[in-house]
């Protein structure tokens, strides 16, 4: 059964977990996001992310950013809020039962099943 069995990215649709995080912990949907460039270094390994169209909106606030899917402010704000919390909820949520703490993992790049992110969506 591929819904319960088949390992898939979840992309984008993992990132309303870091935003219920997010509005968990202080932020709200009017709280303000920089989406612009964003570089990460980790040991000898950077990491520049870039949203889907390759544009930048400057200062947003949280619900343009879930609304408009917009990777650098969910890289942002996951790293503002620490990967942990955001491992935290998305272990809460059903979808990993173990996400390793890189912030990649914030934009869905960690694998799991359609049923557990259909689990997770029914809680929100």
């Amino acid at each position: 059964n591929r819904a319960t069995q088949a390992m898939r990215q979840p992309g984008s649709s993992f990132k309303p977990i870091v935003y219920s995080a997010a509005l968990d912990n202080g932020y709200t949907p009017a709280s303000v996001i920089m989406d612009g460039p964003i570089t990460i270094q980790s040991g000898n390994t950077t990491w520049t992310p870039k949203n889907y169209d390759g544009t930048v909106a400057g200062p947003a606030t949280l619900r343009s950013g879930i609304e408009k899917s917009r990777n650098l402010m969910t890289v942002r704000l996951a790293n503002d809020m620490g990967m942990k919390l955001v491992v935290e909820y998305a272990e809460r949520f059903g979808v990993y039962d173990h996400l390793a703490p890189y912030l990649p993992m914030a934009l869905g790049s960690g694998e799991t099943t359609v049923m557990r992110m259909v689990s997770a969506y029914s809680i929100m």
